[in-house]
């Protein structure tokens, strides 16, 4: 009689769901509610609210820009090769660069719109435009709860979505008193929200300065110093560049009172730690010291009449 085989258990890819699958399931679903909710602040804008029609087109932005930044992060993990020899990092920066001329497009557009209307800001708002809009928030909410859940990738969308919830507000507020009593009020939230989002985009381009400059932080050089000097280097030179934020690619000419073997390992040594604790891709080059090349000090001349002790003692005179 044949022994009963061992019951293997459901296999990894049927009928349970990874983790990296979730992660782009919830991606997805933030993707879906956030189209959402631009539909209805888009409904809000029909129902005759300017500011709405702001909120409306940077909600398209953002969703886009999300679509850019995910792409952006899938770029970066991408290993080195012939054409990216230090790997492919920076295409975060690209994505935001992208992502800032997504955004200006949007405030030249809202800006024109507005203008149109400046000779005239008398126009009718439909008590429904505020509705739309709350309800659009609605979405945005569940959007940024399902990207926070999403991994990295989908931590950093909800960080775009998470705006489009603080000028959901204003929207709501402005097109309320414009229903209620004056298209002034929406008139001149339309303006508030063109004037927040001009101010994202002009701190989002000063935040490129420190990378496209190649600036680094000068307290950061002088910990890395610090380091290497308490390693028994003594370091002859030191550069660091800023590659994005938190990664840093740099090189150092050091000297060290050790023999050629021992000194590659420890340089070995310092570079992860440096890569692990400061997020330092170091290169180190080594100059050996005098006391490796086996160089010993010339022998003092000795004067007629004395004599070097012996045991280390300072020179004695003959008598």
């Amino acid at each position: 009689m044949n022994a009963p085989e061992a019951n293997p258990g459901p296999s990894p890819g049927k009928g349970a769901l990874t983790k990296a699958g979730l992660a782009e399931l919830l991606l997805g679903l933030a993707l879906l509610l956030s189209l959402l909710g631009a539909v209805f602040k888009l409904m809000a804008w029909l129902e005759g609210s300017m500011a709405a029609l702001v909120d409306a087109a940077t909600c398209f932005a953002s969703l886009a820009a999300g679509m850019v930044s995910v792409w952006a992060q899938l770029a970066s993990r991408r290993p080195p090769d012939e054409e990216h020899p230090y790997g492919h990092e920076r295409y975060l920066l690209y994505g935001s660069i992208v992502i800032a001329v997504l955004y200006s497009i949007v405030l030249g557009i809202s800006v024109d719109r507005l203008a149109e209307r400046l000779a005239n800001p008398y126009y009718h708002v439909a008590p429904a435009a505020p509705l739309y809009v709350a309800i659009g928030m609605g979405f945005y909410v569940a959007a940024v709860a399902a990207a926070r859940r999403a991994g990295f990738v989908g931590r950093t969308y909800a960080a775009f979505l998470s705006s489009e919830i603080i000028e959901g507000f204003v929207t709501i507020a402005s097109s309320a008193v414009g229903a209620a009593w004056s298209s002034i009020a929406d008139y001149l939230g339309g303006w508030l929200l063109v004037g927040y989002l001009a101010y994202e985009i002009f701190s989002e381009l000063r935040s490129y300065e420190a990378m496209l400059t190649d600036m680094a932080e000068p307290m950061l050089a002088e910990r890395l110093r610090r380091m290497l000097e308490q390693h028994g280097l003594r370091v002859k030179s030191l550069r660091i560049r800023l590659v994005m934020p938190g990664r840093y690619h740099g090189d150092a000419v050091v000297e060290a009172p050790k023999p050629l073997e021992e000194a590659h390992d420890l340089i070995d040594e310092v570079a992860k730690e440096a890569r692990d604790r400061m997020g330092v891709e170091l290169v180190i080059h080594y100059e050996p010291g005098k006391e490796a090349q086996g160089f010993k000090p010339a022998a003092e001349p000795t004067r007629p009449g004395t004599r070097h002790a012996e045991g280390g003692k300072e020179p004695g005179r003959v008598h």
